[in-house]
């Protein structure tokens, strides 16, 4: 729609996608820096907790991505892991998650009061990155019906789309002139809206869950347990490049009900072929991960917190003390 902010020639430039990802490290970082003073955690400890989860995240992103979406250019050239074409975003969190986890237990962080306040934060700093990948033309739907006489929401002066409104659902499409994605000048499905939409408003309503959490870690289980079914909704109508984890086949009305399961391989795929995406996989294991926290934690309850002041200094804190 709009994937170079500032274009520099030769492929060059400031690029919006790019942008957008600082912007949800940033949202996720400071979200996480506000609930870290409400449990004690002192900020000079949260420095390696960043660290761990942008290294881990970019990590993690390209991992998942160079294997799931395009394994054979990774294996006839793993340098490609660095080249930074692809991102996964469950590769990002999974990556963050390990990193994040092995410094905090060095640093004798609380595990799951750091899962707990950094859960709504990784869900807006999704629906962030998500709005980049609208402005990118990636993470796109498949071909939606569009109806007769749809309005346009943008000027036709500009070159980069077309938001289209029309009586017939979805209601609402995108259509790409240009961009990373592989459907341009057809109106699509709004996937990359559909999901900031909801993932900043569950980001929401984690934030408000938290304040009347009953035991360290359930805001952590409730995501693992809600997350995965909105984004494998979303998946179900996306129609972009994507891995499959394993595929079958159907009759043409249910993959007609179901037009992004069948378009998510390297080629747009057969009409009668569907598939449960990587994304989808990896969503049913977050659920069953979920079930087996809250189950696990239940009585655990939710152990004292000392919230930091603006007087308090870093040696209030023993443990902080002896770091320093």
């Amino acid at each position: 729609m709009w994937p170079t902010l500032v274009d520099l020639g030769n492929g060059a430039g400031v690029h919006t996608y790019g942008l957008f990802i600082l912007a949800a490290f940033c949202s996720a970082f400071l979200l996480v820096h506000v609930r870290a003073l409400r449990i004690g955690l002192h900020p000079y400890r949260l420095i390696g907790i960043y660290v761990a989860a942008a290294v881990g995240g970019l990590s993690g992103g390209r991992i998942l991505y160079s294997l799931a979406v395009e394994p054979a250019r990774f294996f006839a050239d793993p340098l490609t892991l660095f080249s930074f074409s692809g991102f996964a975003v469950y590769g990002g969190i999974i990556g963050g998650i390990l990193a994040v986890w092995a410094v905090a237990q060095a640093q004798g962080i609380h595990v799951w009061k750091l899962a707990d306040i950094a859960a709504p934060a990784v869900v807006l700093g999704m629906g962030v990155g998500r709005l980049g990948c609208f402005f990118a033309g990636c993470c796109h739907g498949d071909v939606a019906p569009i109806g007769a006489d749809p309005t346009g929401l943008f000027p036709e002066a500009f070159t980069g789309g077309q938001a289209w409104l029309s009586g017939v659902s979805p209601y609402l499409t995108l259509e790409f002139y240009g961009g990373v994605g592989r459907l341009h000048d057809t109106p699509l499905y709004p996937t990359q809206v559909w999901a900031a939409g909801y993932l900043i408003t569950l980001a929401l309503l984690l934030s408000l869950a938290w304040e009347k959490r009953r035991f360290d870690g359930q805001i952590a289980a409730i995501t693992l347990l809600i997350e995965p079914w909105f984004r494998s909704a979303v998946e179900a109508y996306r129609a972009d490049h994507r891995g499959v984890a394993v595929s079958w086949e159907v009759s043409e009305s249910v993959a007609a009900w179901l037009p992004g399961m069948s378009k998510a391989g390297a080629e747009l795929g057969e009409a009668t072929t569907i598939g449960l995406t990587t994304s989808q996989a990896i969503g049913l294991a977050a659920v069953a991960i979920g079930v087996v926290i809250y189950a696990v934690r239940y009585r655990a309850g939710v152990e004292a917190e000392t919230p930091i002041t603006a007087g308090d200094s870093y040696e209030d804190d023993p443990a902080l003390a002896d770091e320093l």
